[in-house]
């Protein structure tokens, strides 16, 4: 009977120790570097907008818009996206290797408006897939629609950043 709650608490000692440990592991204990921070833009770059009418195909409308924003050393970033605004944008590291998966950070900008003129949604939730800072000191970016469990690709683009 000893032997047998003894079992039980060594176990339990166990679990919480392993929930401890894994609870350390916090994803939100890193650093942006510092190179990263501040304004960047791009020219405009075609951006396709992707619907699906109610039992129909996916239909798909395109137009070019620029893309500017702000990323602050507090993992946060705002900016446009063409007429779209976003602001409070949460900057996560990617979980993925850099060098294999060309994203480094990925910027939640959350629901924005009409990217365009002919922008056929509304409101729609988008990402910010930003890669490593290249040699010439531009990032390579992908615009991407993240609605539910979507995962559409919208645009590339190449960021530059602002001179002060």
């Amino acid at each position: 009977m000893l032997n047998q709650i003894f079992s039980i608490l060594k176990s339990k000692l166990y679990i919480i120790l392993l929930l401890l440990f894994f609870s350390s592991c916090n994803s939100n204990k890193w650093v942006l570097p510092q190179v990263y921070v501040g304004k960047w833009f791009s020219p405009k770059s075609k951006i396709t907008v992707r619907t699906k009418p109610h039992f129909a195909s996916f239909e798909f409308t395109s137009d070019s818009a620029a893309i500017s924003i702000r990323i602050n050393s507090d993992k946060t970033a705002d900016g446009s996206i063409g007429s779209a605004v976003f602001t409070h944008g949460m900057i996560r590291k990617n979980r993925g290797n850099p060098e294999r998966t060309g994203v480094s950070y990925i910027i939640e900008c959350g629901e924005i408006g009409k990217i365009f003129k002919i922008d056929p949604k509304e409101r729609k939730e988008v990402e910010l897939w930003l890669g490593p800072i290249s040699k010439n000191g531009t990032i390579e970016g992908e615009l991407r629609y993240t609605e539910g469990m979507s995962q559409f690709p919208m645009a590339g683009f190449e960021l530059e950043k602002a001179r002060n």
